[in-house]
């Protein structure tokens, strides 16, 4: 998997914050969510059909597993199946995507990805380069890359839209059958946390985004905003 993690112009990285900062990555950690998300990957492989999972916790280490169930061939039905098991999430399908959403986030305007991105025309960049992207919008409202060759190349037209709207369309040009995003709970009323000591207690993501394809994850990004640099403030729920 190629996973990039930016130090210098868009985030510290989650890599260089010592034992408080993995300590904290652990603490974001949700096995409730892990599990609904391999749920979902396995739908979205046995149905053909690409999902998209905005995370309440933090996501990581999935592993596929092999055996399908059959009788999930419907992806409403399946879908239906197992977010009916969680009430904190609510799906809909947006244009060819199912999308798995915390409930409050669909009408919520302050959630990260309900954030407007431009229209673009993106030319040879990767899925990496894109996310970084993304994540430069919704810190400094600045559809800006950062420079990296991680991730799979992608040209295309970018549609203007949501967060959401811009994930699907990547996932869907680079060929992926999920998308997993997580951002960190609006516990900050003046904006975004920063990290001003690596190894300090706030130098953890503040974003996580990952592509999957149908056998793993295949690639992302874990951002937080620079230091010194003014970001967009989040209203406290």
């Amino acid at each position: 998997m190629q996973r990039a993690i930016c130090a210098v112009a868009v985030a510290l990285l989650v890599g260089l914050g010592g034992s408080l900062a993995a300590a904290q990555h652990l603490q974001d950690e949700s096995p409730q969510d892990a599990a609904l998300a391999e749920a979902l990957w396995r739908i979205a492989v046995t149905t053909h059909t690409r999902v998209g999972f905005q995370s309440i916790g933090l996501v990581r280490h999935i592993h596929m597993n092999k055996s399908t169930n059959p009788e999930l061939l419907d992806v409403s039905h399946a879908v239906d199946a197992v977010v009916t098991e969680d009430p904190r999430y609510e799906w809909h399908l947006v244009g060819e995507t199912a999308v798995i959403r915390p409930r409050e986030a669909w009408t919520d305007p302050a959630d990260p990805l309900n954030r407007r991105v431009p229209a673009a025309k993106l030319t040879n960049e990767t899925t990496n380069h894109v996310l970084f992207r993304l994540s430069n919008l919704i810190f400094y409202n600045q559809f800006t890359p950062y420079p990296t060759q991680l991730g799979i190349p992608v040209s295309f037209q970018m549609n203007a839209g949501t967060v959401v709207d811009a994930l699907n369309q990547l996932a869907e040009q680079a060929g992926q059958v999920m998308w997993v995003a997580w951002a960190r709970p609006r516990d900050n009323p003046n904006g975004w946390d920063v990290c001003t000591t690596p190894g300090g207690p706030n130098c953890h993501a503040d974003l996580d985004f990952e592509l999957w394809d149908a056998e793993h994850p295949n690639g992302g990004v874990s951002t937080q905003p620079q230091r010194g640099k003014p970001t967009i403030v989040r209203v406290p729920k």
